[in-house]
């Protein structure tokens, strides 16, 4: 029985995913060919580019608040979030900008954006974790395990991107008696499948942890419009990139959005994480933490 599970096809054809870097041959509905420099040359992503660099600035500056905030449940636990978030800005530049043309260049840095997305998404759902003190936040213990949990998340999804770029050992190379399948389980479960397992057990964690714990109305709405903006990214990305590139004949695309939509996810995620570690909560402190005991 024939299954689409591991097939890059349609999502190739019609997206411009940094995985589609990794196979040798790649149809498009509508190529990006960007907006043309100065110099004649195109830049095939320049939206994209102008959000990604914001996107590091932006999440510097959460960081550096983050540090002020020396009171704050799982602050170091953030701050590690939003520098792997930062990982994939910066990496995105380079492997979505659209204007690296050597293969190999561009197979690297689009590995360190898959790996660096796969990473993100594991250390999102572990500062739900966090939240709930199973262990002291910002302590040698959690600092430590979150930060080699997503390495080791980083190294094993960069290794299985690398390999399929590069056929190193042809494990998690495409059929070859079908050159015309993109199929690659193993980087589909880790680039497509485990971030949006990690996503949403994140949401569900700290849905609980608002409603049955806090009982306060704004970090639920922050929650939420955290979670739809991640959403309408992806559908961006996914679902319309058609219907924009075409009729702006290839200048922009889906991706453009995604970066957008995903990058003001983030700017509420930091709003929600502030509303759930604000002052007032010290107040209910004990009866938070004795909750939190008897789970």
């Amino acid at each position: 029985m024939a299954t689409n599970y591991g097939n890059f096809n349609n999502f190739c054809y019609y997206s411009n995913l940094p995985a589609c870097n990794l196979f040798d041959s790649v149809d498009k509905y509508c190529p990006l060919v960007g907006f043309q420099t100065v110099t004649g040359s195109n830049l095939g992503n320049l939206g994209l580019i102008l959000l990604c660099f914001f996107a590091i600035v932006l999440s510097t500056i959460f960081i550096v608040f983050a540090q002020r905030r020396a009171g704050a449940v799982g602050r170091r636990e953030m701050q590690i979030l939003y520098l792997s978030y930062i990982i994939v800005s910066i990496s995105a530049i380079f492997a979505s900008g659209g204007f690296i043309f050597n293969r190999t260049v561009l197979i690297w840095f689009s590995a360190i954006e898959i790996a660096s997305t796969a990473s993100t998404a594991w250390l999102l759902l572990i500062n739900a974790v966090v939240a709930y003190q199973f262990i002291p936040d910002g302590g040698f213990l959690s600092v430590t395990l979150t930060l080699l949990s997503g390495l080791a998340v980083f190294i094993g999804t960069g290794y299985i991107a690398l390999d399929s770029g590069f056929s190193w050992t042809g494990e998690f190379a495409s059929d070859p008696s079908s050159p015309d399948l993109l199929r690659n389980y193993a980087l589909y479960t880790v680039y497509l499948l485990f971030p949006i397992i990690a996503i949403v057990v994140y949401f569900l964690l700290e849905l609980y942890l608002v409603v049955r714990i806090l009982r306060e109305r704004k970090p639920l709405f922050l929650l939420i419009i955290t979670f739809l903006l991640f959403v309408i990214g992806q559908i961006f990305e996914f679902v319309i990139s058609r219907y924009i590139c075409s009729p702006t004949s290839g200048k922009i695309d889906g991706s453009l959005f995604a970066c957008l939509f995903t990058l003001l996810s983030f700017g509420v995620l930091w709003a929600f994480w502030e509303s759930i570690t604000e002052d007032e909560w010290v107040g209910q402190a004990p009866g938070w933490e004795a909750e939190m005991r008897e789970l």
